[in-house]
């Protein structure tokens, strides 16, 4: 009976385990199919490095990037990780994302705004092979 006990504890330990690790990190950051393909996130968190670049659009990967124009910037391309609800978005054969609150940002426009550097490596996408992963936590 001690024995039955003990497998039965062992195996609800092992099921509670996998359940909150199981995909823990795909709930914060997200990969939509559509075109452009767009990273979000869901941080709770503001981060105060600047961002201040022009929107590009990739066609061969259907990613989306932003050149920095920030003077001396190490970072010169940035693959954005936009907020929680943004949506890709297309006009007149331009690309680019409609973020809640903030209205609709196309290839060539400039994304002014704070955030900072995530680690993503839970993910999988060709976007991320392209400079370095920056959440945006706010735009002006």
């Amino acid at each position: 009976m001690k024995r039955l006990t003990g497998s039965v504890v062992v195996i609800i330990c092992l099921i509670v385990i996998n359940g909150c690790s199981g995909d823990a990190g795909n709930e914060i950051f997200k990969i939509s199919d559509g075109d452009p393909v767009v990273l979000t996130h869901d941080l709770e968190y503001g981060m105060e490095e600047e961002l201040k670049g022009v929107l590009e659009y990739d066609n061969e990967t259907k990613c989306l990037y932003i050149k920095s124009t920030i003077k001396d910037d190490l970072n010169d391309s940035n693959v954005p990780i936009w907020p929680k609800g943004t949506t890709s978005y297309s006009e007149n054969d331009l690309h680019g994302v409609n973020i809640p609150d903030h209205g609709i940002f196309l290839e060539g426009d400039t994304v002014e705004g704070g955030g900072g550097g995530v680690d993503v490596s839970n993910l999988e996408s060709d976007c991320l092979e392209e400079g370095i992963t920056f959440a945006i936590t706010s735009i002006k």
